[in-house]
C-alpha cells in the first residue's frame, strides 16, 4: 500500500482530481493550493503516475523528465514551485473502511504485475552516481581479498571478495541513465566504473610487486584462467548483465545479484594488475578479458532495463532517450566486434 500526496495550485486542482477520483482519500484546500491524499495498492502506483501524466507542454532541456505527472507543470513552476508537490511513501499500516473498500475493488479486478515507478528507480541509483571515498575503500578491500584468494588458489576467498565489491551499483545506474537519456549522468557513471577498475589494477600491480620482493608468488590456475580472452566470455558477460537486471527487478538483494557483476569484473581486473607486475606476457590477454566483461555487462544491463521498459514518461524525453540508446548500441556493437577480433588474434 502506498500513500501518495499531490499538491497543486487551485486552478489545476480540478484537472488533477479528474484523473483519479476513486482513489482520493482526502482533499485539503489552502489559500493558494489544493492537497490530495491517496492510498493505492503497490501494483497501481505506476499506472496512477502514468495516467496522471498531463498533456505535454513546451519542453526545456533542464526540465526533469518526471514533471509530466502534473498537467501544465511548466506554467506551475513559473508561478510557485513550492506548492507543486508529489510525495510517495509506504505507511506501516492503515486502518480505514474507505481503504478496505478500495482494496476489495482492486482485488475484484484483474491484477497486474507490480512495476516500480521510474521515479523510484532513479532515486535508488542516485547514490551510485557520486564519487565518494567509501566506494573506493570498499573496492580496494575487495581487490586485496581477491588478490589473496588468487595467489592462494582459493575460490572461497575470491567469492568473498565478490560479495564486497561495489561494482554493481555504478553499472546498474549507468544502464538506467542511458535508458532515460541522461548523457551527463551516464558519463559520470562511466567515469566511476573506470576509476574503480583502474584502482583495482594499480593496487594489484603495486601489491604484487612489493610481495614479489619478499616471497615467491606462484601463477596459480585461478590466475591463469583469467588470462584467457575467449570471445565466449563476452557473451557470458552480456547474459550476466541481463540476468542481474532482471534479478534486481524481482527483489533479489543487491548483495546477491552483485556477485554476478563482481565475478565477471573483479578477478580479471586484479589479474591484469598481477600480470603487469609478474607476467608481462599475460597483460594483454587479461586486459582484453577485463574489457570484454565490462562491455558485455554494460550491454546486457542496458538490454535488461529495456526489457523491463524502464524509461522516462515525458514524450520529448522518450525521443531523446531513444537517440541516446541507439548511439550507445552502435558504439557497443563496434567495440564488441573489435574485442572479438582481438580475442582471436592474441
Amino acid at each position: 500500500m502506498k500513500k501518495v500526496v499531490i499538491e497543486v495550485p487551485k486552478e489545476r486542482a480540478e484537472t488533477v482530481q479528474s484523473k483519479f477520483p476513486d482513489a482520493i482519500y482526502s482533499v485539503t484546500e489552502a489559500e493558494r493550493s489544493t492537497r490530495f491524499v491517496l492510498y493505492v495498492p503497490d501494483e497501481m502506483l505506476d499506472d496512477l503516475i502514468h495516467q496522471t501524466n498531463g498533456s505535454i507542454r513546451e519542453h526545456t532541456a533542464s526540465r526533469p523528465f518526471w514533471t509530466g505527472i502534473i498537467p501544465g507543470y511548466d506554467e506551475l513552476v513559473k508561478e510557485d514551485d513550492r506548492i507543486t508537490l508529489i510525495e510517495v511513501s509506504t505507511p506501516d499500516f492503515v486502518i480505514s473502511p474507505f481503504i478496505d473498500r478500495l482494496l476489495e475493488r482492486f482485488e475484484q479486478k484483474e491484477k497486474k504485475l507490480e512495476k516500480a515507478p521510474i521515479e523510484k528507480i532513479v532515486a535508488a541509483t542516485k547514490a551510485y552516481t557520486q564519487v565518494d571515498s567509501e566506494k573506493f575503500i570498499l573496492a580496494a578491500i575487495a581487490g586485496i581479498v581477491a588478490l589473496t584468494g588468487l595467489f592462494l588458489n582459493n575460490v572461497g576467498i575470491i567469492i568473498g571478495a565478490m560479495l564486497l565489491s561495489p561494482l554493481l551499483g555504478p553499472i546498474y545506474a549507468l544502464a538506467v541513465y542511458i535508458a532515460i537519456g541522461d548523457v551527463k549522468t551516464t558519463l559520470r557513471c562511466v567515469g566511476i566504473i573506470g576509476l574503480i577498475i583502474a584502482l583495482l589494477v594499480i593496487l594489484a600491480a603495486t601489491l604484487s610487486f612489493i610481495l614479489s620482493l619478499v616471497t615467491s608468488l606462484p601463477l596459480t590456475t585461478e590466475i591463469l584462467a583469467r588470462m584467457d580472452a575467449n570471445a565466449v566470455y563476452l557473451l557470458m558477460a552480456v547474459l550476466l548483465g541481463f540476468a542481474t537486471m532482471i534479478a534486481l527487478s524481482e527483489g533479489i538483494p543487491e548483495g546477491i545479484a552483485g556477485v554476478a557483476i563482481a565475478a565477471a569484473l573483479l578477478p580479471p581486473a586484479v589479474v591484469t594488475g598481477i600480470a603487469i607486475a609478474l607476467y608481462p606476457a599475460g597483460v594483454l590477454k587479461a586486459a582484453v578479458l577485463t574489457l570484454q566483461n565490462i562491455v558485455g555487462l554494460v550491454a546486457g544491463s542496458i538490454a535488461g532495463v529495456m526489457f523491463l521498459h524502464i524509461g522516462p514518461r515525458d514524450l520529448f524525453a522518450q525521443v531523446q532517450s531513444r537517440q541516446v540508446i541507439i548511439r550507445v548500441a552502435w558504439f557497443l556493437t563496434v567495440v564488441i566486434v573489435l574485442l572479438v577480433i582481438v580475442s582471436f588474434l592474441i
